[in-house]
């Protein structure tokens, strides 16, 4: 059902980590000048951006989501919970140990990692949802591949073999 394996779900998804992590972190840094909010949301765009563009990438390795049968939808679910539940982990693991080292909670950088592990583990499942659903609504063309030109439609607009316009 799933062709992308968890190992390869946790490597694709650690660049989203990356990316939460910056914002998150700099919105640390911009909380005193009230703009963290604005700036950790920012991440959430970027991260979002990612995922849409590395999941329409990896659609020609997805297979299609399944309908239809609840054990086989249960069972692909319970296939991504695995790489999503590792980020999540670590994001519990990250809190917990922010909570017993300080005694006034953890600092907010340490729950801004926190937060972006977790995000990372939303992005696993955000990453499986774009290239399966891509994948899927697309026919199972290539990723990136344009439809047919309708060279019927009675278009005076040609354009030359090399690429080049005649406006050029």
């Amino acid at each position: 059902m799933v062709a992308l394996q968890p190992r390869r779900l946790i490597r694709e998804s650690a660049p989203v980590a990356a990316i939460l992590s910056f914002w998150n972190l700099l919105a640390v840094v911009t909380q005193q000048q009230h703009v963290g909010e604005s700036v950790g949301s920012a991440g959430v765009v970027m991260a979002a951006l990612y995922v849409v563009v590395r999941g329409v990438s990896l659609s020609s390795e997805a297979l299609p989501p399944v309908t239809g049968d609840v054990r086989a939808v249960v069972y692909e679910n319970a296939q991504l919970a695995i790489p999503a539940g590792a980020w999540f982990l670590g994001a519990m693991v990250t809190n917990a140990l922010g909570e017993l080292l300080f005694a006034y909670g953890p600092p907010s950088f340490v729950s801004a990692l926190a937060s972006s592990l977790a995000g990372a583990g939303l992005g696993v499942v955000a990453l499986y949802a774009v290239a399966a659903g891509y994948r899927t609504l697309d026919g199972g063309r290539a990723a990136g591949g344009r439809p047919p030109t309708d060279r019927e439609s009675g278009s005076d607009e040609e354009s030359e073999p090399d690429g080049a316009s005649a406006d050029d």
